[in-house]
């Protein structure tokens, strides 16, 4: 099937191409399940993936001429703690200020948006160091579980609101987004992961 034409509010009549043609939308679902399955990858992958939507739906935006977006190094950007807060809040602002531009209601907030991706990195650093099964290994597993669900609702909240810009922006429904090789790739060492934490708490029961 054909992707559909956007005309966007820059004048750029395109399609996006390859496996991510912006405009296309993803589940809250999807993000519930693969997130789960690749205990929270997922999140490395929304981020690379959504900025790539946005690098190409803003090319030929004349306001943003010689900035420079680079979705995979955005994507590791979320693995250095403090900076990665930074680039969340920016990725938000900038999808925010899209809409805004375009008349596309919304309720995103950069702000408290980040304060709940802070909660869950500082939850998940609690369930790591808790997670020791000489410690206490199961308190880990529930903090690593809130941690998880906070990045959950982080990415549902944000990528309803993309799904509702999608459909606004090109006057009909959106499309879903094909499934992608990093989506495979997550689910791979996703299950690894599983199946490590699983062998290890056995092992020592």
């Amino acid at each position: 099937m054909r992707s559909p034409v956007y005309i966007d509010q820059f004048g750029t009549s395109a399609t996006g191409s390859g496996e991510f043609p912006y405009g296309c939308r993803m589940s809250v679902t999807r993000i519930v399940c693969m997130s789960v399955v690749s205990m929270g990858l997922y999140w490395f992958y929304w981020m690379y993936r959504t900025w790539r939507q946005f690098r190409d739906l803003t090319a030929g935006a004349p306001e943003r001429a010689g900035q420079t977006h680079y979705p995979i190094s955005h994507g590791l950007t979320q693995l250095p703690p403090i900076y990665g807060f930074f680039r969340f809040h920016a990725h938000v602002r900038e999808y925010k200020a899209l809409a805004e531009e375009s008349g596309v209601a919304n309720s995103l907030n950069p702000g408290l948006l980040t304060i709940f991706v802070i909660t869950g990195w500082l939850w998940g650093l609690a369930g790591v160091i808790m997670g020791d099964p000489e410690i206490l290994g199961v308190v880990g597993i529930i903090l690593s579980l809130v941690a998880l669900a906070l990045s959950i609702a982080v990415m549902a909240r944000v990528q309803s609101n993309l799904n509702h810009y999608w459909a606004k922006l090109g006057g009909t429904p959106a499309q879903n987004a094909r499934f992608g090789k990093g989506e495979i790739v997550c689910i791979v060492l996703g299950v690894i992961f599983w199946l490590g934490t699983i062998a290890r708490f056995v092992s020592s029961s």
